[in-house]
This record gives structure tokens, C-alpha cells and sequence, in this order.
């Protein structure tokens, strides 16, 4: 493996694990709007459709869940976490930081990539859908790689 590589695959990795979590991203684009309270954020993520063109369970945002991940988001420096005072009760806003919105930025470029390539996501779809039950019981013979070189 090239140095270059070995590079990429850990950056690539750390990205994986800052952002790849079912709700990360969908909290972020909530708050692209602007600073939120944590009901507000709940009922917006709560509006969207997340995973209805993939096989699995529904995907539903339950309140002890955004509270996790806005804890690791505000720990991760994705998300700031202001107590406004002398407000009963209690107010608290929820906004991105500036690397959190250059992150979403950048992310477009992927999303492109994805309606450029809306075979590619179609296929990979259609494959979990058949293969959904158990990942174990995976058919490899179903999809044959190409021959490499």
C-alpha cells in the first residue's frame, strides 16, 4: 500500500466515524436553517424520509436517541450547545459550527455524484433489497465481479 493511500483510508475512516451514524447528517441539515431548539430539531428530522428507497426497519427518531447524538455532535465540535439564561423553563439552542457547514458543503459534491449515478445507487439497492434477511446467507454467485487487470 502506498503512503498516499494508507493516508486517504485513515482520513476517509475518521470521516466514517464523525459522520456515518444514521442521524448525524439529518440533524446537521436540519440545523442548516439556523439554530434550533432540541424539540424543534426532533419534529423537523422526525418530517424526513430517511432509508424508504433501502430495505430494513423503519427508520423513526426516538427522543433518547437525537439526545445522544446531539451530545456526541456538541463533544465533536459539530454543534454548539447555548443555555439561554433567565429563561424558565429552561431554553437551549442548538446551532453548527462553521466545519459542520463546510462539511455539508462539501457533501453536495457526493450527493451530485449520487443523481449523476442514479444506476449505480438503483443497483445497490435493489442488492440489499434481495439480500436483506441475512447478510450471511449472501449469494455470491448472484453477482459476478468482472475479472481484474
Amino acid at each position: 500500500m502506498e503512503r498516499d493511500d494508507q493516508f486517504f483510508l485513515r482520513h476517509v475512516q475518521n470521516v466514517k466515524h464523525i459522520f456515518c451514524d444514521k442521524w448525524t447528517i439529518a440533524v446537521m441539515v436540519a440545523l442548516a436553517r439556523g439554530p434550533m431548539r432540541r424539540s424543534e430539531i426532533f419534529a423537523t428530522v422526525g418530517s424526513y424520509s430517511i432509508d424508504e428507497d433501502w430495505p430494513g426497519k423503519a427508520t423513526v427518531l426516538h427522543d433518547s436517541i437525537l439526545s445522544k447524538t446531539l451530545r456526541k455532535m456538541v463533544a465533536e465540535r459539530l454543534v454548539t450547545r447555548q443555555e439561554l439564561p433567565d429563561t424558565f423553563p429552561r431554553h437551549v439552542r442548538y446551532a453548527l459550527r462553521p466545519e459542520a457547514v463546510n462539511f455539508l458543503e462539501r457533501v453536495r459534491q457526493v450527493v451530485d455524484w449520487s443523481e449523476h449515478n442514479a444506476h449505480v445507487v438503483a443497483s445497490a439497492q435493489e442488492f440489499h433489497r434481495l439480500n436483506s434477511e441475512d447478510p450471511d446467507d449472501f449469494d455470491h454467485g448472484l453477482y459476478e465481479l468482472p475479472a481484474s487487470g
